[in-house]
C-alpha cells in the first residue's frame, strides 16, 4: 500500500501570556496593552474515565509584569451536553487557584457525537461560554521509536500508525508522555488536519524528532518509557494552534502580533476572551521502553541501496 504522510505543524516557543499547570498543555499567547484585564480560559473535556474535566480561569496582566496572572475565583462553572435532557455538572474550584474540576466522587461521561457547552459566570455577573462538538478519534494502532531519516539517521524520533477517518474535516493532536510525564513544552506539541490524506491509512507518521546534539539536552534516552495519546480536536482548536505558529514566524520576538489568536470563547460584556475550550476523544497507544533496538532506522524509511 502506498505510504501517505500527514501534513503536520509543530508549535514553536512563543512569548508567554499564561502558562498552564505542568500536567496540561502550555498555551502561550502574545499580548499587548489592549489585552490587560481580559479573562483567559484554558478548558477541556475528554473521554478518560476520570479526571477528564479541567477549567482554568485567569485575568491577564501587562506583558512586562513579572507576577503570575491572578486567578478568577468563585465563578460558577458548568458543563452540559446537547441531549434532550442535558447532562449537566457544576465544577468546584480547587482552593483559590482559579482551577475548576469535578466535585469529589463525581464522574462525567464525555460521549463522542455530542456537543458540549461550557458556561462560566463570574462574581461580577459576566457570562463566558463556548461550544464544542466531540469527534470520535480512530484507534492509535502502533507507536514506534527509531532513528529518523531527517538528520541522516542520527536522531531518535517517535512515529505512529493509524487509520484516518473518511470524510474531510477531521483534526488531530498527539500528546507524548515520557516516564508518565506529559511533554508539554509548546515546541513539542504536534497537530494536523486530514486535508491531504482523507480516508487513508497513515504509516510511520513522525510526530516528534529529538534533534538535540548533546546527550544532556536530549529528551529521549535509553530506559525511558514512552506513551503516545491520539486526540481528536476541532477546527477551532486547530485554528488556535495554527495562529500561534503564524505569530512565531511574524518577525522578531518583539514584533506586534499580526492578528489576534482566535478563541471559541465569547463573553456577554463584549470583551475578547483569550484561550480555548476543547472537547476531545482519546486513543491511548502502547508504552515503549527505549532500548538498543530502537537505535535503528525504520526499514520503511531506508532509501534503496543502503
Amino acid at each position: 500500500m502506498k505510504k501517505t504522510y500527514l501534513y503536520r505543524a509543530i508549535l514553536l516557543s512563543l512569548l508567554t501570556a499564561f502558562i498552564l499547570a505542568s500536567c496540561e498543555d502550555v498555551v502561550e499567547v502574545n499580548l499587548n496593552d489592549e489585552d490587560i484585564d481580559l479573562v483567559a480560559v484554558e478548558a477541556y473535556l475528554d473521554t478518560r474515565s476520570s479526571d477528564n474535566v479541567f477549567v482554568k480561569i485567569e485575568k491577564t496582566l501587562r506583558v512586562n509584569q513579572a507576577e503570575s496572572n491572578p486567578p478568577v475565583n468563585n465563578a460558577l462553572v458548568e458543563i452540559s451536553d446537547n441531549e434532550t435532557v442535558p447532562n449537566t455538572v457544576v465544577l468546584e474550584e480547587q482552593g483559590n487557584t482559579g482551577i475548576y474540576k469535578l466535585p469529589e466522587n463525581t464522574t462525567y461521561e464525555a460521549v463522542p457525537g455530542r456537543t458540549y457547552q461550557l458556561t462560566i459566570t463570574t462574581e461580577e455577573g459576566v457570562v463566558i461560554s463556548a461550544s464544542e462538538y466531540l469527534q470520535e478519534v480512530e484507534t492509535l494502532d502502533e507507536t514506534r521509536i527509531n532513528l529518523s531519516a531527517r538528520g541522516d539517521y542520527e536522531f531518535l524520533a517517535v512515529f505512529i500508525n493509524s487509520q484516518e477517518t473518511p470524510g474531510k474535516g477531521n483534526y488531530y493532536k498527539w500528546d507524548i508522555y515520557i516516564n508518565n510525564e506529559l511533554l508539554y513544552e509548546s515546541e513539542y506539541l504536534s497537530f494536523a488536519s486530514d486535508e491531504l490524506v482523507d480516508g487513508n491509512y497513515i504509516y510511520d507518521f513522525e510526530i516528534l524528532t529529538d534533534f538535540e546534539e548533546k546527550e544532556e539536552d536530549k529528551i529521549l534516552h535509553r530506559g525511558d518509557t514512552i506513551r503516545v495519546e491520539q486526540l481528536s480536536i476541532s477546527k477551532a482548536s486547530y485554528d488556535f494552534y495554527f495562529a500561534l505558529i503564524n505569530q512565531a514566524f511574524s518577525g522578531s520576538p518583539f514584533s506586534v502580533p499580526p492578528a489576534n489568536v482566535p478563541s471559541n470563547l465569547v463573553s456577554n460584556d463584549g470583551k475578547r476572551v483569550l484561550g480555548l475550550f476543547s472537547a476531545r476523544d482519546i486513543s491511548v497507544g502502547e508504552s515503549i521502553v527505549i532500548d538498543d533496538n530502537n537505535y535503528e532506522p525504520l526499514a520503511s524509511s531506508i532509501p534503496p541501496g543502503m
